[in-house]
């Protein structure tokens, strides 16, 4: 029997869950064609008003508030609409709820109720309406998702709640059609929609909240084409062409789509807690009536795949294309280096040795599309995209604030040195001082990198120690060859020890401290002062030293074409910074053939997919042979300039803590009794 449906503006509609999101934009648009529409929802309150919104609109609408997950709701439901205007043309089962969450750790209590709204609601539904849709004709349109067919992970019970629901819609369709019945019955598939679904969605991921991964489609464009089933039989009909592509990846491609949903997806989901709005609606109605949700990032106003896809002519053409193309780009290598990963475009094994945390933050650094630095001139290198770029990339995409970590005060002045004035970057806690001083240098192989770059670590350790941090801009190569920034590192640490009132710091209460060049100029200041007989810091802390001139280390064979950091990159700074080879064996280059004896308490902090490591492990052990208190911590999993990634990287954050503690416990005492 060929199934004939009436226009949309002719129908009477019913319509569950209509009090948010894609109910309340499908009934919005059904009573401007004209169409005679009955709303549901557990929210009277809600319900009420948007009834008299629609007769606004110059339609008729009733409403009655019930629970799908109650079959005489839905009976009642029904009832009321045939009472009201004598028959139904069209049922849709949209509502629905969803829970984030590993499935491990989600309640099964809570799963059960998902059910009972996802799966019996629609079920309640489609029993309730099918007597009155066989009387007349008409179109039974349930709302899955894209996830009807492809599992995401955090989502587990709602994905196989919506399974549950193309499995009772694709057999119940089989049924009628096999009876004669006149009713279509469609699948309506959404990718990710912007409506209120995070903001109502139970959360049981610990320290984030829900969020939908991109790209983001606007509920009118899933209200389109529920009203296109309404008059036009379909069995199926995805809304957005991203959950085709999703589809057709599962389908061709399992293992590499399920690689970039653990690893992009999952983050995707996560948004930093407290930053969305929340109002669980597993258990009880909630404050509804909003058509959109709180996606912070761009939102497509349209479809042209699913445009297409409503008309059967256009649709097999499109789905040819696609077919064609995705079996072309699996088969290629082009999902997996455009989707599966970023992970594939960093070289060498570091994305397989790195944590998830760490991953993500190199797989945007790639996307930023930075030329190997080794490659490039100096003023060249300096303008690509650095590690610190990246981890903004990254919270921006997942619409986490992008803003520094706050601190009392940021403060650029100079200080006199010895190639003229010398700038420095005074960041200064909450409260009053004076506070203990913090000596500051950044990394950058002597050569790239600016205050800028490393300001995420100074203020890291600005708060964590409640210290001054004094960042140092010094002078780097070519223009400035060793030992120039030895020189301008070993002033400021003087100058802070005559002045350190002028910042409002301690002058008896003074530490070094860098990362990687920085790390190695901070070590160098110590073994300068102590030569000079200046007094010496209370604590070095030494994050991934440079600690050797030479590049054939252990881990420089390692992890020879690690990223952000690999022996190619370290010659290039070398070859830039120092006057000639005979430089890379001075002590204060090659630490480890320096001197050690007599500075104070020293911590080292290495990354293990880094070529320094091993730079750091032999400086720890020069240390501890020289009888200089140290502390060794390596952290695997990460890479050269994790330290300052502790927006995104756990690693980082436990690093800073651990080195902030041990300044913390140096700094407690004036110097003159740290000394022996």
């Amino acid at each position: 029997m060929k199934i004939r449906l009436r226009p949309a503006g002719d129908q009477v509609i019913v319509i569950t869950g209509a009090d948010s999101g894609i109910g309340l934009v499908t009934a919005r648009e059904a009573a401007r064609r004209g169409a005679r529409v009955v709303i549901s929802s557990r929210n009277p309150e809600a319900l009420a008003r948007i009834a008299d919104d629609l007769r606004a609109l110059g339609t008729e609408a009733e409403w009655l508030a019930g629970d799908v997950g109650d079959e005489r709701a839905m009976r009642e439901l029904a009832r009321v609409a045939v009472h009201a205007f004598g028959r139904i043309d069209t049922w849709v089962n949209n509502a629905g709820v969803g829970i984030f969450g590993e499935l491990e750790k989600t309640p099964l209590g809570d799963a059960r109720r998902l059910f009972e709204t996802n799966y019996w609601g629609m079920v309640h539904g489609a029993l309730a309406a099918l007597p009155h849709l066989r009387r007349n004709g008409g179109a039974l349109i349930n709302v899955g998702s894209v996830e009807s067919g492809v599992p995401i992970p955090l989502h587990g019970h709602y994905a196989a709640s919506k399974h549950a629901v193309k499995g009772f819609t694709d057999a119940l369709r089989m049924e009628l059609e096999r009876e004669g019945a006149p009713v279509a019955v469609t699948l309506i598939r959404p990718a990710s929609i912007d409506t209120p679904f995070t903001e109502h969605a139970h959360n049981h991921m610990e320290g984030a909240d829900p969020e939908i991964p991109p790209p983001v489609y606007a509920p009118e464009v899933v209200a389109d084409a529920i009203l296109h089933c309404a008059e036009h039989p379909r069995r199926e009909l995805i809304v957005g062409g991203s959950g085709k592509q999703m589809s057709m990846m599962w389908r061709w491609a399992p293992r590499l789509f399920g690689s970039y949903a653990e690893n992009v997806i999952w983050e995707q989901e996560r948004a930093p807690q407290g930053s969305k709005r929340r109002n669980d609606a597993l258990y009880a109605p909630t404050t509804a009536g909003s058509e959109r949700g709180d996606y912070p990032g761009h939102v497509m106003e349209s479809s042209a795949y699913t445009s297409a896809a409503e008309n059967p002519l256009r649709s097999a053409l499109l789905l040819g294309i696609l077919g064609v193309g995705t079996v072309w780009a699996v088969r290629s290598g082009l999902f997996g280096r455009v989707y599966g990963g970023a992970r594939a475009r960093v070289t060498g094994d570091t994305m397989a040795r790195a944590t998830r945390e760490m991953r993500h933050v190199l797989e945007h650094l790639e996307m930023l599309g930075g030329k190997p630095v080794e490659q490039l001139t100096p003023e060249e290198a300096r303008r690509q995209p650095t590690p610190a770029e990246a981890v903004l990339a990254l919270l921006r995409k997942h619409g986490k604030s992008a803003e520094p970590e706050e601190v009392g005060s940021v403060v650029d002045r100079t200080i006199p040195g010895p190639g003229g004035p010398l700038p420095v970057r005074i960041y200064a806690p909450r409260g009053a001082g004076p506070f203990p001083v913090i000596v500051y240098t950044h990394g950058g192989g002597w050569v790239i990198a600016t205050n800028d770059t490393y300001d995420s670590s100074a203020r890291a350790l600005c708060n964590a120690v409640d210290a001054v941090v004094m960042s140092v801009e010094y002078r780097k190569g070519p223009e400035h060859r060793f030992p120039a920034a030895h020189e301008d590192a070993y002033t400021a640490y003087v100058w802070a020890l005559a002045n350190a009132a002028e910042i409002d710091g301690d002058a008896h209460r003074i530490a070094l401290a860098g990362e990687s060049a920085g790390a190695n100029l901070a070590i160098s200041t110590a073994v300068i002062a102590r030569d000079r007989g200046v007094r010496l810091p209370a604590h070095i802390l030494a994050v991934y030293p440079i600690a050797d001139g030479n590049t054939d280390s252990e881990s420089y064979e390692e992890n020879a074409d690690a990223k952000p950091l690999n022996r190619p990159m370290m010659q290039w700074f070398l070859h830039h910074y120092l006057r000639g080879a005979a430089d890379t064996g001075h002590p204060l280059i090659s630490l480890i053939h320096a001197d050690l004896h007599g500075l104070p308490p020293v911590t080292v902090i290495t990354a293990e997919i880094d070529p320094l490591r091993s730079d750091g492990e032999h400086l720890y052990d020069r240390l501890r042979d020289s009888g200089v208190p140290v502390k060794y911590h390596l952290y695997k999993g990460v890479t050269h300039e994790f330290f300052g990634m502790g927006a995104v990287v756990g690693e980082a954050r436990n690093a800073v803590n651990k080195a902030a503690a041990a300044l913390s416990s140096a700094l407690e005492r004036p110097l003159a009794e740290t000394r022996s």
